[in-house]
């Protein structure tokens, strides 16, 4: 399971994933992370086993957790053109034998390369 961990001012001087290590016994993979002196934003993976118990620590610790898929198709914009299949630095994104374009989001690092390449702003980074 991923989920996007947000942290406040305060809890950024935190060790709270190291906490939440410790206290779960959860091998936390961190994919992607952009922590600042007044913000942070981490991805994380955790095993579907461990996945309650951890979201929940996070929780306790006051830190806004959000579970779910990151990347989405606007299909309504999205041409099929496959820009954004070029440029997925872990092959999360794919064309189907219809050559629609589709995202595998058990992949997907939610590193945003494919809605920068996008020509019609059809993938979009979910809140």
């Amino acid at each position: 399971m991923k989920a996007r961990l947000r942290f406040d001012k305060e809890k950024t001087s935190e060790p709270i994933i190291a906490s939440v290590i410790l206290r779960t016994k959860a091998p936390i993979n961190i994919l992607r992370a952009e922590v600042y002196e007044s913000t942070g934003e981490v991805l994380i993976e955790v095993p579907d086993d461990k996945a309650e118990s951890t979201i929940s620590a996070f929780k306790q610790m006051g830190v806004d957790v959000h579970v779910g898929h990151f990347i989405e198709i606007l299909r309504e914009k999205c041409i099929d053109c496959g820009h954004c299949i070029t440029v997925c630095p872990v092959d999360a994104i794919s064309a189907q034998s219809d050559l629609t374009v589709e995202i595998d989001q058990n992949k997907c690092v939610d590193c945003g390369a494919c809605v920068d390449a996008c020509p019609t702003r059809a993938i979009k980074l979910s809140e």
